[in-house]
């Protein structure tokens, strides 16, 4: 059975998730022996980030995008990836963009949120980049109800966990109505995210928010 070093809080490794339970895969869930910056985890993951695929022939697999696409390789039906070859690389653009341009931009945002004093020149930078990234994903969204039309894809994996903590930190940074300079996103986002498989990872997500949240006070 394949592993998966994996947190409930990451959105990263929330992508993976969302495509193991797509695909019916079974597998184990590992959390990173000593942390993510253990020497034991460096070992595995040298760059100290989730996930990583565990193979069954010893072979530790970085980079959720790149574990995705593996997946797809791995057990092709039922697919993640769009026929059509257009489609298939809308689907790879989105999931570009993801991580290039929100999550690189939201990362400011989380050294924020213990901070005694708000820094809000990086607060204001990191929702103006976001932004441009959501423009981004509006100009490559399909009609609904997922990203490229009637069928769940790679790009969807991609989107919900994101979306999900654009959201959430828009709340917390008083950044009111994130979605609403986006038309295509707001109603992507209103009807992904409560797709069954979506409320599935949304709701780990928000277990493992709690936790955090938890361990913090």
């Amino acid at each position: 059975m394949i592993k998966l070093y994996n947190a409930a809080l990451s959105p990263f490794a929330a992508r993976v998730r969302m495509a193991l339970y797509f695909k019916g895969i079974d597998w184990e869930d590992i959390s990173p022996p000593g942390g993510l910056k253990s020497e034991e985890y460096l070992d595995i993951n040298p760059a100290g980030r989730i996930p990583v695929l565990a193979l069954d022939n010893g072979y530790q697999l970085p980079e959720s995008e790149v574990i995705v696409e593996y997946l797809e390789d791995l057990q092709p039906e039922p697919s993640l990836r769009p026929k059509d070859a257009e489609q298939g690389a809308r689907a790879r653009v989105l999931a570009r963009i993801c991580d290039f341009h929100v999550a690189e931009h939201m990362r400011p945002l989380f050294g924020q949120l213990s901070a005694k004093d708000k820094d809000q020149a990086i607060i204001k930078a990191s929702f103006a980049n976001i932004d441009d990234g959501l423009r981004y994903i509006e100009a490559q969204l399909q009609p609904g109800p997922w990203a490229l039309g009637a069928d769940m894809s790679t790009a969807d994996c991609a989107l919900v966990p994101i979306l999900f903590f654009v959201e959430m930190l828009g709340g917390v940074f008083g950044v009111a109505n994130v979605f609403d300079a986006h038309d295509k996103v707001s109603a992507y986002w209103a009807t992904a995210k409560s797709q069954p498989l979506s409320v599935k990872v949304l709701d780990e997500i928000q277990k493992g928010l709690a936790e955090y949240m938890a361990s913090q006070k």
